[in-house]
């Protein structure tokens, strides 16, 4: 190996070994975290502002703000759902479990769980028929009726 082959071989080393914090703290910064909040339609935020969101692009933007103030828009995939399908779940205490884009503050929800009196509960919807859970609301696909919210405390 020759001394230029080795030089460049440090150099990279020292390289990756300077770069190391930020790496690490650009993937601390994505993990899953648990936010308490409420979700809320982020043009009635945007209002608030002065600003005002298309009509049409309204009902696909949801926003988590929570108790310390914070603003989260949610993006919309099958972690949120439940959001853009049931307004019964929306401006009420939630624990949101999600992770923030890096460079962003866009929100990718993981986990839903709402406080009912306090309380953490499991919410999702369910099939009396069909013993079937979402975490959506929507018809059964086994035998197309209606599911209906559910909320049970997290056992302990």
């Amino acid at each position: 190996m020759t001394s230029t082959s080795r030089r460049r071989i440090g150099l990279g080393a020292v390289l990756i070994f300077c770069l190391s914090p930020v790496l690490w703290a650009a993937a601390d910064k994505s993990k899953n975290q648990d936010y308490k909040g409420k979700v809320v339609p982020l043009a009635k935020l945007l209002e608030k502002q002065g600003a005002k969101l298309d009509a049409d692009a309204s009902p696909h933007w949801l926003a988590l703000v929570t108790e310390d103030g914070k603003t989260y828009p949610l993006i919309k995939d099958d972690g949120s759902r439940m959001f853009f399908k049931d307004a019964k779940v929306l401006n009420r205490p939630m624990r949101v479990t999600g992770r923030i884009l890096p460079d962003t503050n866009l929100m990718q929800v993981v986990a839903i769980h709402s406080y009912v009196k306090g309380e953490l509960c499991d919410i999702y919807y369910w099939c009396n028929v069909c013993s079937i859970r979402r975490n959506e609301k929507m018809k059964c696909e086994c035998c197309g009726g209606p599911m209906e919210l559910r909320e049970e405390p997290v056992k302990k």
